[in-house]
């Protein structure tokens, strides 16, 4: 694993070298008349004196919004997929990863210490993994749709990459509550990236020790029962939307709105007085997919081989289910006592729950990528799913929802 601390941002007409000064200058403008032109040339003369300034300002009175004007770029490499969740469950970064759908993935994994005696069952998912890439090839799928596909059958171990934009604020929080992570791999991540960043702005870094919430922060409970993929817990109709219409307007009319929508706005914020709660089953693969809507609140629960398996359709149709749910099962069963650890076992086919509460301007946004014709299959059959059960309940809120693809037939305004 490595953590590499790609850039920073820097006073340049000032010549700093560390964002700590334009935190600093910028906290002074709420309080000294001085242009803020001034401020930041002060900060970049005196650099200990902005560090001193930072640490009183964020931790005598308690204002950590400073540090969000520091902005780090991180390179992530040779973590695994498991511990990529992780990093990306929290809300305030921006991040790439490595797809497994457009790359073929080579035989590259990472296991702690303790599950290492059972390499032999990720070498043979990799093995598995190249069988079904090479069947499905040979059905006539393309490159990208075969490795979508066969990719389902690689391990949470299977090591990635990613870049990473985060401020010094949600930074300090991430490498708090990483560190009280369950998993070592985790820890080290937090840890690295604590090391990269101190040098550069350790006024910024104060609150980096675990505490009880934090912890609290990474239970899970266990999954419920299986049942259908995508259940509706509760919604809103479209009444919270259309009181606050006719306070606009003095009428209920969502079409007031929606005459002026094109196909690359946002609604308006109002929208999300819509609340919508959903429980999902869903396979890691399709989770990889939602995690990235994080204007959403998602709880999960643990991965757990008793919700079953998420099957290709296409690998059914080439007649190699039977191979693909065999590796599984022999996945599940060696993951079954190891607590944990064990996920780095279980393939992206395993299934997870996701408590998702998401409000009608992120569902309009979530609709519009996933329910698209270019979305990926799995997360659009959720997609969709979610979209004819909010339509019941708030036809509304969501006259216009729907995937880009789907824009013309729906709206009735061109796409351009």
């Amino acid at each position: 694993m490595k953590v590499i601390l790609a850039g920073y941002n820097t006073d340049t007409e000032n010549g700093s070298e560390t964002p700590e000064t334009i935190s600093a200058a910028y906290a002074r403008i709420s309080r000294d008349p001085a242009p803020v032109t001034e401020l930041r040339k002060q900060s970049s003369c005196e650099v200990d004196q902005a560090r001193k300034s930072n640490k009183t300002i964020v931790y005598k009175y308690g204002h950590g919004s400073i540090a969000e004007h520091a902005v780090f770029n991180f390179d992530i490499l040779g973590v695994s997929r498991l511990a990529a969740e992780a990093i990306q469950s929290f809300r305030l970064i921006s991040f790439t990863e490595k797809s497994q759908r457009y790359i073929r993935i080579g035989e590259d994994w990472v296991l702690p210490e303790e599950v290492r005696q059972y390499s032999s069952v990720i070498s043979n998912l990799f093995l598995c993994y190249e069988e079904l890439l090479a069947a499905l090839l040979k059905s006539g799928l393309s490159k990208t749709e075969a490795r979508e596909d066969a990719r389902y059958i690689l391990p949470l171990a299977t090591t990635s990459q990613m870049g990473m934009t985060v401020n010094a604020r949600e930074l300090e929080h991430m490498i708090r509550r990483m560190k009280a992570h369950p998993l070592r791999e985790v820890k080290d991540i937090a840890e690295a990236l604590y090391s990269a960043v101190l040098p550069v702005a350790p006024s910024l870094m104060l609150f980096t020790e675990p505490t009880e919430m934090d912890r609290i922060a990474h239970m899970r409970p266990v999954p419920f029962p299986a049942q259908d993929d995508v259940v509706l817990l509760d919604c809103d109709s479209d009444q919270r939307i259309a009181d606050w219409l006719t306070e606009l307007f003095g009428e209920p009319s969502f079409d007031t709105v929606y005459n002026h929508l094109g196909i690359h706005d946002a609604l308006p914020r109002f929208w999300e007085l819509f609340r919508s709660d959903f429980r999902i089953t869903l396979s890691a693969t399709a989770y990889a997919q939602l995690k990235r809507h994080r204007m959403s609140t998602q709880l999960v629960s643990a991965y757990d081989s008793a919700l079953g398996v998420t099957i290709p359709p296409s690998i059914e149709k080439a007649g190699l289910a039977d191979l693909f749910k065999k590796e599984c099962s022999r996945a599940s069963d060696a993951s079954s006592e190891l607590g944990r650890n064990g996920e780095y076992l279980l393939t992206n086919a395993h299934r997870r729950q996701v408590r998702i509460c998401i409000n009608g301007r992120e569902f309009n946004h979530f609709i519009r990528l996933r329910d698209d014709a270019h979305a990926q299959w799995d997360i659009r059959k959720i997609a969709a799913e979610m979209i004819s059960m909010i339509r019941e309940k708030a036809p509304q809120t969501v006259k216009m929802t729907c995937g880009k693809s789907r824009w013309e037939e729906v709206t009735g305004k061109p796409a351009l």
